[in-house]
């Protein structure tokens, strides 16, 4: 791939671009607007000492007397000199000059045709040709009794002009100098401030990550989010907006809204705790966690996942206890054989003594559970948790003794058993937790599509506390919810019964 510009540079000339052109408008403006003030002063500048020498005396006996006057001449250079003017010449009402810096003009007519206004009897300034050359004009007329006697023509060439105003745009110049230099300092610091701001990360490597993590973020089934710190939704992938769109019923974007539009029932979970926790939604299971976004040592927000637990749960679980259902089939018919074969012999033997007390022995039911288990029990899945369930509770040297009166049937749906076996795997886990008696007693007893279950446990008084505090739970409430079912918690000093009774629909 073709390197383009690195992101300092590309942020510098930018900001350097934009300060020159904006600068050299600003410039070109300050100084139109500098030539025009400039110009207007010095227009205003002759008018003022026009009107002043027309109030002279010695002004006023010079154009009565019409005639050349030294004194005249020499009092007018002064105030021209003083005054930075190029020239101040006196006319008569015919236009003859009566006084002029280049004396071989004198008593010739005035030059370029805009004093004939000013003869007239009124004020003004232009520009025009002159002896001099090219020059700044103003006229003001002089009267004596109320009675115009000549005008007073003031002047400053226009190169004396143009050097006025480039000695006003140094200035300028300087200021603009000063204020280019001290931008590219300020956007050359702005560009770095930038650049560490986006991780050293170059445009295209921008975009290229940005890319990659949405087509991460769509592809992944599991739900992501990213709140702010005001549990304020900022992203959110695919399977989030899906998730949120079947529980509003709207097709509105989700980005943009509170955390609780999407967990309802967000006091299942800690935000604060960066373990995988268990969130239980409208029948479904989730693995939720949670983890802070820390940006320059700053926690800016969290990145939520979501993910469905309860098929993969329920496979798992499904996988174990059906294997240990087959491994008990497999016993169970590797152990009649076995029987009868001794049946057999024994027969054969006529030993019907030992024959009698033979089948006494194998007939007890304590010592025959997987055996019954599989009569009693017609649903294969309930069989092969409880048999999973039974050597979960031996590794912990508990025997589980699960007592089962009629019966059991099939279940009517899927649904109904995998809400079951929820429900008891969330009471055998909490029980394992603890330090558990010698024996537990479990009866289960089926009647009019009511199944009821019981426990009775021998646990130490603080175990207990705990225990009933696990049961309080909004995720097990939800469980025995899903089954239609109510759950009752009794205890009698260190015994502990747990009632439980799910509606029960058979086929």
């Amino acid at each position: 791939m073709k390197k383009g510009l690195r992101l300092w540079a590309l942020l510098s000339i930018i900001f350097i671009s934009t300060l020159l052109i904006t600068n050299t408008i600003l410039y070109g403006v300050i100084l139109y607007q500098d030539a025009k003030t400039v110009q207007k002063r010095e227009e205003k500048l002759l008018l003022s000492v026009g009107k002043q020498l027309a109030l002279e005396p010695a002004i006023k006996q010079t154009l009565l007397k019409n005639t050349f006057s030294d004194k005249t001449e020499s009092y007018t250079v002064n105030v021209a000199k003083i005054h930075q003017m190029d020239f101040i010449v006196l006319m008569n009402m015919d236009g003859i000059r009566l006084t002029h810096p280049d004396e071989s003009k004198i008593g010739g007519h005035f030059e370029g045709g805009d004093e004939v206004e000013a003869l007239h009897g009124k004020s003004h300034v232009s520009i025009s040709e002159g002896t001099l050359g090219r020059s700044l004009r103003g006229f003001v007329p002089v009267y004596e009794n109320g009675k115009q006697i000549g005008v007073v023509a003031l002047g400053i060439k226009l190169d004396s002009l143009t050097e006025l105003i480039e000695n006003s745009r140094q200035q300028y110049t300087i200021a603009l100098l000063i204020s280019i230099g001290t931008g590219l300092l300020v956007a050359s610091i702005v560009a770095y401030y930038l650049k560490k701001q986006l991780l050293n990360l170059e445009p295209k490597e921008i975009s290229r990550l940005l890319t990659e993590r949405n087509a991460m973020l769509d592809e992944t089934k599991d739900v992501v989010v990213v709140i702010d710190t005001e549990d304020t939704i900022k992203l959110a992938n695919i399977a989030a907006t899906e998730m949120y769109h079947l529980l509003s019923g709207n097709n509105d974007s989700l980005t943009g809204k509170k955390i609780d539009q999407l967990l309802v029932d967000r006091g299942q979970v800690d935000f604060n705790r960066s373990v995988q926790q268990l969130y239980r939604q409208n029948g479904q299971d989730y693995l939720f966690s949670v983890a802070p976004i820390i940006v320059h040592k700053k926690e800016v927000g969290s990145i939520l996942f979501l993910r469905n637990a309860t098929e993969s749960l329920f496979v798992t679980d499904q996988l174990a206890n059906t294997t240990a259902y087959a491994s008990a089939l497999q016993s169970q018919s590797h152990e009649s054989m076995n029987k009868l074969h001794v049946i057999y012999g024994l027969v054969d033997l006529e030993n019907y003594e030992e024959l009698k007390i033979y089948l006494n022995d194998i007939l007890q039911p304590e010592k025959e559970f997987s055996h019954r288990l599989s009569v009693l029990v017609r649903n294969p899945l309930i069989a092969g948790f409880f048999i999973g369930e039974r050597e979960k509770f031996a590794e912990r040297k508990t025997q589980l003794l699960i007592d089962i009166s009629p019966e059991i049937p099939k279940t009517a749906t899927q649904e109904q058993t995998t809400n079951l076996i929820n429900v008891y795997r969330y009471i055998h886990h909490a029980l394992l937790q603890r330090p558990l008696p010698a024996e537990i007693l479990m009866d289960i007893e089926y009647h009019n599509e009511q199944l009821k279950t019981r426990y009775q446990i021998q646990l130490q008084e603080h175990e207990i506390a705990n225990l009933e505090a696990v049961f309080a739970e909004n995720y097990f409430l939800q469980l025995v919810e899903d089954c239609q079912g109510k759950f009752q918690l009794t205890t009698t000093q260190e015994t502990i019964t747990i009632s439980l009774e799910t509606k029960y629909l058979v086929e």
